[in-house]
């Protein structure tokens, strides 16, 4: 029996300006000056003010105090002004490739850490044409996740952009583009499953014997097959060259290591004065006072976000320096593995606050621009169970093949030796191929000099 009931139930809304708020997070600092001068023109109770006498801005403030609730931050960020800097290099190229690009999908569609950080294992392992090199045991092995988990992770990340990314062979990347189109064809699924490797062949003939279906319709199917990309992944290159300026600046001082932030090209705003005071003498008809006091709150909430998000960006920062306190003391080296949680749980906001925060974002240190996530690496088990950062793997494979003899140039094999006497790191040779390549750095032969 068919029966109608009406219930009941809590969901989570995202509304307008959360969703704002959420963006301006997420943003670089290019974008975020942007969204400032589009929020500028499409609002006319906002504008943008130079710095103001500090008993002008008292005035002000007092005068809007009525209206609204103004923000105040619980502790107080430092911008760059009245400071002397190193001669750094503020602007620097940033090359972007298919791993960063997936790296930015898996920042807003994978909520748990861990499945992060195994993300991580997953897309080192994805060479430039979109497929999957190692297999889940020993991406397992190296990492320390499980095969379950890995396998989990892979299926969430070959639902990533572009389609038929991850796969471990060409059928399973035909496969995931053609579910990613979301229209089924049971004859293609039939013919993909069990008769894929007649096809490179193009023997029609013998598909259509074995599998009874009529030659136009199996034509189909290979000109359906022969839409999809073989490499997927090929359309994406580091010859894609961006420049960026830090969004942070640390800087040892006396008493440590001090976070700046860099604000200058970030205009500060304010209410504009004669639309607050039209709004509070009320001598306006009641269509013009609603579309004020409809731009008044727009305004005043896109400054508390846009504060909010400095605020967090600096003390994200803070708790970043505060981890990683041996690399920015001692380099590239001593950087440590770390994870959004343990940043969340210091500065007491949600690991996505930090995942946001930490997009597209960089930060000046005396060993370089990095982008804020590069603190966050994963790790690589010690023999005696300590965790070191596949950052100083690589660091590592640099000094070793720096030091080599060129004439008789180290081979993977013997790099794996070297980390395991030396070190007492256990690694596996084609994961030193795969760092190898990220590096840039030849294969021996191709390294050997001739006498």
């Amino acid at each position: 029996m068919l029966e109608l009931k009406q219930t009941q139930r809590l969901l989570p809304v995202l509304t307008q300006q959360l969703q704002q708020a959420i963006k301006l997070l997420q943003m670089s600092q290019l974008e975020l000056v942007e969204a400032i001068e589009q929020e500028l023109e499409e609002n006319p109770i906002l504008e943008a003010t130079e710095q103001e006498p500090a008993e002008e801005q008292i005035k002000e403030e007092e005068n809007t105090e009525e209206l609204f609730e103004r923000y105040t931050s619980s502790e107080e960020f430092v911008g760059r002004d009245d400071k002397e800097y190193p001669d750094y290099e503020n602007i620097v190229k940033k090359t972007y490739n298919l791993r960063d690009y997936l790296r930015w999908q898996i920042g807003f569609s994978f909520t748990d850490s861990n499945e992060r950080i195994a993300s991580e294992w997953i897309i080192e392992n994805i060479d430039d044409n979109g497929y999957l090199v190692d297999p889940i045991p020993e991406i397992s092995k190296a990492s320390g996740y499980t095969t379950e988990l890995l396998e989990s992770v892979l299926k969430k990340v070959q639902k990533l952009d572009p389609a038929g990314i991850g796969a471990r062979n060409l059928r399973e990347s035909v496969f995931l583009q053609y579910e990613s189109k979301g229209v089924k064809d049971f004859v293609f699924e039939d013919i993909m499953n069990v008769y894929f490797d007649l096809y490179p062949k193009v023997n029609v003939n013998e598909i259509v014997k074995k599998t009874g279906y009529a030659p136009d319709k199996i034509q189909d199917v290979l000109n359906k097959i022969k839409e999809f990309d073989p490499k997927p992944g090929r359309n994406f290159s580091d010859d894609f060259t961006s420049y960026i300026v830090p969004d942070v600046y640390v800087i040892k001082g006396e008493d440590g290591f001090e976070v700046y932030l860099s604000d200058d090209n970030i205009p500060d705003l304010k209410l504009n004065g004669y639309y607050i005071d039209i709004y509070a003498a009320g001598n306006v008809d009641g269509e013009t006072k609603r579309y004020i006091k409809k731009k008044l709150k727009q305004a005043e909430w896109f400054i508390k976000s846009l504060k909010q998000r400095q605020k967090t960006l600096f003390n994200v920062s803070k708790s970043i320096v505060k981890f990683q306190e041996a690399f920015f003391e001692r380099g590239v080296r001593f950087l440590k593995p770390m994870i959004l949680k343990d940043i969340a749980l210091d500065v007491g906001v949600h690991e996505s606050t930090v995942s946001r925060i930490t997009t597209n974002k960089y930060m000046s240190t005396q060993f370089g621009v990095f982008e804020l996530k590069f603190f966050f690496p994963t790790g690589i088990y010690q023999e005696e169970g300590d965790q070191l950062s596949t950052n100083i793997i690589k660091d590592l494979i640099l000094e070793y093949i720096g030091k080599e003899d060129k004439r008789n140039p180290l081979t993977d094999d013997e790099l794996v030796s070297l980390l395991k006497t030396e070190r007492d790191i256990k690694i596996a040779r084609r994961t030193i191929a795969k760092y190898r390549e990220i590096l840039n750095i030849d294969s021996s032969r191709q390294r050997k000099v001739e006498e």
